[in-house]
């Protein structure tokens, strides 16, 4: 499992800034501010994990992920000279302004319990018309208060004064939003379309088929887990070179262990 997070830092590394080869990122703010970061977080590479608790596979990926990033520095030293640390985060319900943003969870139970409505959002959700509604409602209540959390110190969410070196997405809501608000934080806010410098990576924690909002060209990296869904990322415009094929995201207690370490999961 940790190859695959192995892969997918050196992935991003080759497409965006030298935060990716992994230096630790500037600070969000001034440079006063970087004065008061401590010496374990001038020294320790950080990457923001966006989901949210719509079922458990994302939170258990999430946290699959994590594990693994835990003992590339240990593993791998050459490669990856410094510590990883992950801040996971519900981004909807911890930052969602109000109902339904902050409800998301519990509406999903109850769409869970109801399949005629799950089946109703999903494919609405999936047309032309559903992914432009909720790409605006987004952006015009949560583009805010998202930002205030993609601008939170991983190492401690109390304080704004240092991003994540990179962010990575395992839910299918946190793509384009959260892109938009890394172009204007990284542009200075010049532009919400354009100007990352931060590493963005999406990975796809479905298996058999995907919502539309999962794919979204303007990440620098897409790892799907079968052939069915890297048809589904093309389909929707992501560059080939972008999408990379891996398995699932497993928990560690499943690794395997000698050799088996190191074969693609």
């Amino acid at each position: 499992m940790h190859r695959v997070c192995a892969v997918l830092l050196a992935a991003a590394a080759a497409v965006a800034s030298p935060a990716l080869a992994f230096v630790p990122a500037p600070s969000a703010s001034s440079a006063r501010s970087r004065t008061s970061l401590s010496a374990e977080e001038e020294e320790t590479c950080t990457i923001q994990v966006l989901m949210s608790d719509t079922g458990g596979g994302h939170r258990a990926s999430a946290n699959a992920l994590r594990d693994a990033f835990n003992v590339l520095h240990e593993t791998e030293p050459a490669q990856f000279p410094l510590p990883i640390h992950c801040d996971i985060v519900d981004i909807y319900t911890d930052y969602g302004p109000f109902f339904p943003f902050n409800q998301y969870v519990p509406l999903y139970k109850i769409m869970a319990e109801y399949s005629f409505l799950w089946k109703w959002f999903y494919e609405f959700g999936a047309t032309p018309l559903g992914l432009w509604m909720n790409e605006l409602a987004l952006e015009t209540f949560c583009f805010e208060p998202f930002k205030q959390c993609m601008t939170r110190n991983p190492m401690d969410v109390r304080r704004n004064d240092k991003r994540a070196d990179m962010v990575v997405s395992v839910h299918p809501l946190c793509q384009d939003l959260p892109l938009k608000i890394l172009n204007e934080l990284d542009s200075n806010r010049a532009s919400r379309s354009y100007g990352r410098k931060t590493p963005f990576v999406t990975v796809v924690t479905d298996l058999g088929g995907a919502h539309p909002t999962w794919f979204n060209d303007g990440a620098d990296k897409c790892f799907v887990p079968s052939d069915v869904l890297k048809d589904a990322a093309l389909a929707r415009s992501v560059k080939e070179g972008k999408i990379v094929q891996y398995g699932l995201p497993i928990r560690r207690g499943f690794w395997g262990s000698g050799a088996d370490d190191t074969k693609e999961t």
